[in-house]
C-alpha cells in the first residue's frame, strides 16, 4: 500500500468538517489482530512483597484504567488475598471505570469477594480527624505561646494549609496497617493518583508536614521552658492552663504516621510507582519530568505503561495516526530505555467494567491474546455525529473579557483553547488577546509548536490566506516560581524586621520570646496551602487586567478537580493569608518597620484580588466557561460534575464541546469506535444534566493537532460558518 501523505488527508478532513457526515474515507479493512508479545509479568503484577502500587501521569493517559485493571487482575489471580484500589484525584473516576458504586467509604467491588474500592474525600477525612484529635489540638492551643504571633487556634482550625492532602496520606497509612485477624487489612493497595503536578506536590508533603510539626515543637518546648520557670516561683501562667491529656503523644503519632508513609514510599520491595504515558509530545515530556522527580524522592520505578498505540492497516485514518506516533514512540524508547516499557494498543472499545478491565490487566501481565474485529457484533446505528461548522461564531461578536476552558485531562482543552485564541485574534485585529495557562503541566507551547514559557510571548502566525496578526500573545505562568519569589521576599522581610525588633528598646528581657517567634514566623511560609501558587498566578493576570494590557483573556485550565478547587478559591488560602497578615500586624503595631508594612499590604491585596477575580468570572456579560469532553462514559460523567460546580459557582456556561469524534469511514476498526461514540452522544442528548447546553461536536483529526496550520483548520470549523 502506498504511503498516505498528510496533505491528502487534510483536504478530505476539511470536506468532512464543512460538508457533513455523508462523506467517508473509501477504505477496506481485513482481519486485525492485537497481540501482546507475552513478556514476563511486570513487578507490580508479580511481586508478592509489594504493599503499595501507585499509578500516575498526565491526565487522560489511562491511569484510572490501569489502576482498576491491575486491582481486578490481582484479585482474580489471588483469591486468598485482599486488595484495595483507592483514588485521590479530586475528580474521582473509580466508580465510572469499575461501573459499580464507589464512595468515600471502603466499598466492596460488586461481583468480587476480595476487592474493595474507595474514592477518598479529604473533607470527610478531615472531619473524622477533627473528631478524633480535636481535644488534643485544643489542649495544645491552650498551652502554646505562639498565640502572641501566630494564633494556633487559627492555625489549627482544620483548614490548616495542606491538611486535605495530609488527610489522604494519613488514610493511605491507615489502609496499609495491620488488620485484626490477619497480617494486613489489605495485602496490596493500588493508588490511583491525580495528574502529575498535583501528585508530586502530594508526595512531597510528608516533608512539609514534618516542618509543621517542627513549628509545633517550638511552641511546645517554649511552653515547657517558661511554665517550668514560673512554677518554681509558685505561680501559674496567666491565660494558660496545664495540659490535659498527652499532647506529646499526639505529636509523636502524627510524626510517626508521616515518617511511615515516607518509609513505605522509599522501600523498593514494598512500593512501586507506575507512570502511564501516551505517544504525544506533552505526555512524553511530562513523563520525563515525573521520572526525574520520583528519582529525587527515592521512589522506585521499574515499568512505564505506553498506552494507546495506534495499529496501522489499509485505512488512511489509522495509518496516518500511526505515522504521527512513530517519532514519539522512538523518543519514548530512547528516553526511557532504563525502564521496562509495556506497550498497549488502542482498543476498539472503551475499557470499562470488570470483564474488559480484566482483559486489560491480562494484557499488562503479558498474557498475549488476539482478536478479530469480526469477533465483535457491529450493530449499525443511526449516525448522530453530524458536524455543524461555526457553532462558536456568536462568541466573536461578544465583548468577552474571560473565556475559560475546562474538563478532564486528555480531552483536548488546550487545543480548543489555542484554536479559539487564533480566531479571536484574527476576527478582532484591534483587540489584544492573551491565552494563558496555570496548569503545572503546561501544554500551550506544545499546541502552538513554539517556545512560550513564563514570559508573555507573541504568537507568530502564518495564515496562508489572511496574513499574520500581531495581536495574539501567550503565557505559561510558572506558579511555583511566583511562590518562590513570594517566599524569598517574605523570609527576607521577616528576618530583617526581627533584627530591628531585637535591637529596639522593646526587646529588653523579651529576647527569649523573639527568638522563638522569629523561627515560627520565618518557617511558617513553608507551610503554604495548596492553591496559593495558583492564586499568585491569577494575581499576575489581575495585574494585567488592572493596567488594561489585554482585551480578552483565554484561560487554559488544569484538569477538572483542581480547576473546581481553584475557582472556589480554597478557604485554606484565605485563612493562611489572614493568619499571616494578623501575625505580621501584631508586631508592626509595636515597632513599625517599612518592609513589613509593604509585605502586610501585599498579603492583604492578595485577599482582595481573590474576591475581585471571582466577581469577574461570575459576570455573564464578561465571562464564559466552555466545558470540553469526549464521548466516553468517564468523560461524560466527570463533565456532569463540572457543570454542576459551574452552576453552584454562578460561572456562566452554555457550551459543551464533545471532542475527538471519529469521522465517518468504511474502516471496521474506526467504525466500531465511532459506533460506541455515537451511543454516548445519544446518552448525552437524553440526559437532563446536559439540557439547556449547546453541544458542539468536533472530529478527531487523522494526526496530532499541533502548530498554526492545524489549529487554523480547527478554528475555522469552530468559528466560521460555510
Amino acid at each position: 500500500m502506498r504511503e498516505i501523505n498528510r496533505i491528502e488527508l487534510e483536504k478530505p478532513l476539511r470536506d468532512i468538517l464543512f460538508a457533513g457526515p455523508e462523506r467517508v474515507f473509501e477504505t477496506r479493512t481485513g482481519k486485525i489482530e492485537e497481540v501482546n508479545p507475552g513478556a514476563e509479568a511486570p513487578g507490580f503484577l508479580s511481586n508478592d512483597q509489594l504493599r503499595l502500587v501507585i499509578f500516575g501521569g498526565k491526565g487522560g493517559t489511562g491511569k484510572t484504567t490501569s489502576s482498576c485493571a491491575t486491582a481486578i487482575y490481582l484479585a482474580k489471580k489471588h483469591p486468598e488475598k485482599r486488595f484495595l484500589v483507592a483514588s485521590s484525584d479530586p475528580a474521582h473516576s473509580l466508580a465510572d471505570s469499575l461501573d459499580c458504586p464507589v464512595n468515600s467509604l471502603v466499598t466492596p467491588v460488586q461481583g468480587m469477594d476480595n476487592l474493595f474500592a474507595i474514592e477518598m474525600d479529604p473533607e470527610i477525612l478531615l472531619e473524622k480527624f477533627r473528631k478524633e484529635s480535636g481535644s488534643s489540638i485544643d489542649n495544645f492551643s491552650q498551652m502554646s505561646f505562639s498565640t502572641d504571633q501566630i494564633n494556633i487556634r487559627d492555625f489549627l482550625t482544620f483548614k490548616l494549609p495542606g491538611m486535605q492532602e495530609m488527610m489522604i496520606l494519613l488514610e493511605i497509612v491507615k489502609l496499609l496497617k495491620f488488620g485484626i485477624f490477619r497480617p494486613y487489612e489489605y495485602d496490596l493497595v493500588v493508588w490511583d493518583t491525580a495528574p502529575t503536578g498535583h501528585t508530586l506536590k502530594l508526595l512531597e508533603l510528608p516533608e512539609k508536614v514534618l516542618k509543621w510539626i517542627e513549628l509545633f515543637e517550638i511552641s511546645f518546648l517554649r511552653y515547657k521552658r517558661i511554665s517550668a520557670g514560673v512554677a518554681t516561683l509558685g505561680f501559674t501562667i496567666p491565660g494558660r492552663r496545664p495540659p490535659r491529656g498527652n499532647v506529646r503523644e499526639f505529636l509523636d503519632k502524627l510524626e510517626g504516621d508521616l515518617k511511615k508513609i515516607r518509609t513505605i514510599l522509599g522501600d523498593i520491595e514494598k512500593c512501586e510507582f507506575v507512570p502511564v504515558t501516551i505517544p504525544e509530545e506533552l505526555s512524553v515530556s511530562e513523563t520525563g519530568r515525573l521520572l526525574g522527580a520520583l528519582r529525587e524522592e527515592g521512589i522506585s520505578v521499574r515499568n512505564v505503561i505506553v498506552n494507546r498505540l495506534q495499529k496501522g492497516g489499509q485505512c488512511p485514518f489509522c495509518s496516518s495516526r500511526k505515522k504521527g506516533q512513530e517519532s514519539y514512540v522512538r523518543e519514548i524508547e530512547e528516553k526511557f530505555s532504563n525502564y521496562n516499557l509495556i506497550n498497549v494498543p488502542v482498543f476498539t472499545h472503551e475499557i470499562r467494567g470488570r470483564s474488559k478491565l480484566l482483559k486489560f490487566g491480562e494484557f499488562l501481565a503479558g498474557n498475549g491474546y488476539q482478536y478479530s474485529l469480526y469477533d465483535f457484533n457491529r450493530v449499525m446505528i443511526k449516525d448522530e455525529a453530524g458536524y455543524i461548522p461555526g457553532m462558536f461564531s456568536e462568541l466573536l461578536s461578544r465583548d468577552l473579557q474571560f473565556i475559560i476552558f475546562g474538563g478532564k485531562g486528555g480531552v483536548g482543552k488546550t487545543t480548543v483553547s489555542a484554536a479559539t485564541a487564533l480566531s479571536f485574534a484574527r476576527h478582532n485585529p484591534n483587540r489584544k488577546i492573551l491565552i494563558f495557562s496555570t496548569d503545572p503541566a503546561h501544554s500551550l507551547a506544545d499546541s502552538f509548536n513554539m517556545p512560550i514559557g513564563d514570559k508573555v510571548t507573541r504568537i507568530k502566525t502564518e495564515y496562508s490566506h489572511d496574513g499574520s496578526p500581531d495581536n495574539l500573545y501567550a503565557l505559561e505562568i510558572n506558579a511555583a516560581e511566583l511562590y518562590e519569589d513570594f517566599r524569598k521576599e517574605y523570609k527576607a522581610n521577616i528576618e530583617d524586621a526581627f533584627k530591628k525588633w531585637q535591637d529596639s528598646y522593646l526587646a529588653g528581657g523579651r529576647k527569649w520570646k523573639l527568638d522563638y517567634d522569629e523561627k515560627v514566623m520565618v518557617e511558617f511560609v513553608d507551610s503554604y496551602p495548596p492553591g496559593l501558587e495558583e492564586v499568585l498566578a491569577l494575581e499576575k493576570i489581575m495585574g494585567f487586567i488592572k493596567k488594561g494590557d489585554y482585551d480578552t483573556y483565554i484561560f487554559d485550565t488544569a484538569p477538572t478537580g483542581h480547576l473546581i478547587e481553584l475557582l472556589k478559591f480554597p478557604e485554606s488560602v484565605r485563612m493562611w493569608l489572614r493568619v499571616t497578615y494578623r501575625a505580621i500586624l501584631r508586631y508592626h503595631r509595636e515597632v513599625p518597620v517599612d518592609n513589613i508594612e509593604v509585605l502586610a499590604k501585599k498579603i492583604l491585596a492578595s485577599q482582595e484580588i481573590v474576591g475581585k477575580l471571582r466577581s469577574l468570572l461570575t459576570d455573564t456579560g464578561k465571562s464564559e466557561f466552555i466545558a470540553v469532553t469526549i464521548a466516553e462514559a468517564m468523560g461524560i460523567l466527570e463533565t456532569e460534575d463540572l457543570l454542576d460546580a459551574m452552576r453552584e459557582l454562578d460561572i456562566p456556561c452554555r457550551n459543551v464541546v464533545i471532542n475527538m469524534l471519529i469521522p465517518p469511514t468504511d474502516c471496521d476498526f474506526c467504525g466500531l469506535k465511532r459506533d460506541e461514540q455515537i451511543g454516548y452522544l445519544r446518552q448525552i442528548k437524553e440526559k437532563p444534566e446536559y439540557s439547556g447546553y449547546d453541544i458542539v461536536k468536533v472530529p478527531l483529526y487523522p494526526h496530532e493537532v499541533r502548530g498554526i496550520n492545524d489549529l487554523t483548520i480547527l478554528s475555522e470549523f469552530l468559528y466560521e460558518t460555510r
